[in-house]
């Protein structure tokens, strides 16, 4: 009697391996993404990245005194430690550090942020560019996010 016993004890158990085998496979993969997702979302950077004001400005071309004259129409105030100006023409690509580089712009802003109402006049003469000859692309970045706030072509 212990034969037959143990001879149908063990005619059920042939499934057991499969099952066994796609539950330690399901186990994998649920650990595999979900140490993904933890790399992923525990990064700041991606989940909370750098604030960029939103902001409209009208820029216009003065070409007589051969000047850019950028004008802030709405939106949030702008430390103008944070802000670049690039001029890029065919010939020349140019950055112009509001903070470092005073001697080529003249700014209304109060305390050196930038609110609706201010104006901001580049004279880009002094690195060559003329705006007569060349048609500069204006990119006005917020240099914490590394974001361009406005692209124009003047």
């Amino acid at each position: 009697m212990e034969g037959k016993k143990h001879r149908a004890l063990g005619e059920d158990c042939q499934a057991v391996s499969e099952v066994m085998g796609q539950v330690l496979m399901i186990a994998i993969v649920v650990l595999a993404f979900s140490s993904i997702a933890i790399t992923i979302f525990s990064d700041e950077g991606v989940v909370n990245p750098p604030h960029t004001p939103r902001v409209d400005l009208q820029e216009r071309i003065d070409r007589n005194a051969n000047t850019v004259h950028i004008f802030h129409r709405g939106g949030e105030a702008i430390d103008l430690k944070n802000v670049k100006v690039i001029l890029d023409t065919k010939e020349k690509h140019e950055q112009f550090d509001i903070s470092s580089d005073r001697s080529e712009f003249n700014y209304t802003a109060t305390n050196d942020v930038l609110m609706l109402g201010d104006y901001i006049i580049l004279n880009p003469t002094s690195r060559g560019i003329d705006l007569d000859i060349d048609d500069p692309i204006m990119y006005f970045v917020y240099t914490p996010s590394q974001q361009v706030i406005q692209k124009v072509a003047l």
